[in-house]
């Protein structure tokens, strides 16, 4: 975190050198995000930089993405299963758009 209290971000889309630097990245500044992609930013929704650069497409994903971790996260204060049913549904979709955009 900085002195503000946002989380640190480290962008690199080199795989390699990204595996070599998450183990150091933990250590040294923990809760650290390591970008590898746009879409790992846990600010992305709420980032007008890359809403633009992602299109339609990708601003679909993103709020799915983001539906589906809010729904995993709060899973266990609401015991519903029509929303575990729902956040199944989410993910498949998202993980079926991840698919057909590579």
């Amino acid at each position: 975190m900085d002195q503000v209290g946002r989380p640190l971000r480290v962008i690199c889309n080199d795989s390699g050198l990204a595996s070599a630097l998450e183990p150091v990245l933990s250590t040294l500044a923990p809760g650290c995000e390591l970008l590898r992609d746009p879409c790992d930013c846990s600010a992305l929704p709420f980032c007008r930089w890359f809403a633009a650069r992602l299109g339609q497409a990708g601003q679909v994903q993103v709020a799915l993405a983001e539906a589906t971790e809010v729904l995993e996260r709060t899973r266990h204060a609401f015991k519903s299963r029509e929303l575990g049913l729902l956040r199944r549904r989410l993910q498949a979709l998202l993980e079926e758009l991840a698919s057909q955009s590579q």
